[in-house]
């Protein structure tokens, strides 16, 4: 109503429409813009890594000679962070991972088989004549020194099993007096699965995904073997690796592409960092938990894309130079 003239007053209908279509587009555009940054996929972290001897634990090392997958977030409220082993785990498409008798004797003695009431202690493993050998103490009312030697290969469910062929006591063999009781290996000893361990018949059967502590590898183990005095594993599935483009060659790097990651006090989103081994005649020597010294014993430079290139010394050189 004209309030001067007191005649009714008519909106053109073409502004109005107009109107209703801004105020329509306002909203989707707002709804759009709200959707949550912390969505899974948009979170996940790419990565990809070559000729990397991965310290799990000071002591504990996997030799990744090539992997490709995503770091994935173990928690809603908290993106991948460097500095915290649990906040993330690897989901592997593709990878070739070898772990040292050494190595492997240390896991299955400080994590496998490290929670009360285990049943075997004292884990020692050798390979001999291209078969695994482990030694050590079962506990069984007393404790029994024995000892299980086997074939390594991989489970159709993607597994690693390991194959007693041979089991003994003070050098006893017993394994036939078992299963003229119709016992076997399972029966004689139980285990954590929680450790990423089960006992099947005469199989000892490692599940990768439980059997390190964090961060822990997830993947489907395609093949298992031993190859000097190495287990290696091979990790394959129905989606294909994809290989990403470096900002700069390297022979010994781990990249990580996309997604939300922190490191320190930075967080990069849409992450583009490459870590370069300053020595490229051996593999990149890279601590999880000492990352930081590193980092700081080395130098980065920024990319044309606002990535980050970080130059850094093997693990083992700064604590030989710290002693």
């Amino acid at each position: 109503m004209d309030i001067a003239s007191g005649r009714p007053v008519v909106f053109p209908m073409r502004r109005a429409t107009n109107g209703i279509l801004v105020l329509l587009w306002a909203a989707l555009t707002l709804g759009q813009g709200q959707k949550p940054s912390s969505e899974p996929a948009a979170r996940m972290v790419g990565i990809q890594m070559r000729n990397v001897n991965l310290r799990i634990e000071r002591d504990i090392v996997l030799q990744i000679r090539r992997l490709h997958g995503r770091m994935d977030p173990t928690r809603s409220d908290r993106p991948v962070t460097l500095d915290d082993r649990r906040s993330f785990d690897v989901e592997v498409d593709s990878a070739v991972i070898a772990i040292d008798t050494a190595s492997l004797s240390r896991l299955l003695n400080s994590y496998i088989f490290a929670y009360a009431g285990a049943p075997l202690k004292n884990v020692s493993v050798t390979i001999k004549g291209g078969r695994l050998v482990q030694k050590g103490t079962m506990h069984k009312g007393i404790d029994l020194p024995f000892q299980v030697e086997g074939s390594v290969s991989a489970t159709d469910n993607g597994a690693i099993r390991l194959h007693a062929e041979k089991i003994a006591s003070a050098h006893i063999p017993f394994k036939g007096l078992l299963h003229l009781f119709g016992e076997d290996l399972s029966k004689l000893v139980n285990v954590n699965e929680a450790r990423g361990v089960r006992i099947e018949g005469d199989d000892i059967l490692l599940f990768p995904d439980r059997m390190t502590p964090p961060p822990h590898i997830k993947g489907r183990v395609t093949d298992a073997r031993i190859e000097g005095g190495n287990v290696v594993e091979v990790f394959g599935g129905s989606r294909p690796p994809e290989t990403m483009r470096l900002p700069a060659g390297a022979s010994n790097y781990i990249y990580h592409r996309g997604g939300l990651l922190r490191f320190g006090k930075l967080t990069m989103t849409d992450a583009d960092l490459e870590i370069i081994d300053a020595n490229p005649r051996t593999p990149l020597d890279f601590s999880l938990d000492d990352y930081n010294r590193q980092l700081v014993a080395g130098y980065s430079k920024n990319t044309p894309s606002h990535g980050l290139i970080v130059h850094m010394p093997d693990y083992g050189q700064l604590v030989r130079e710290r002693r």
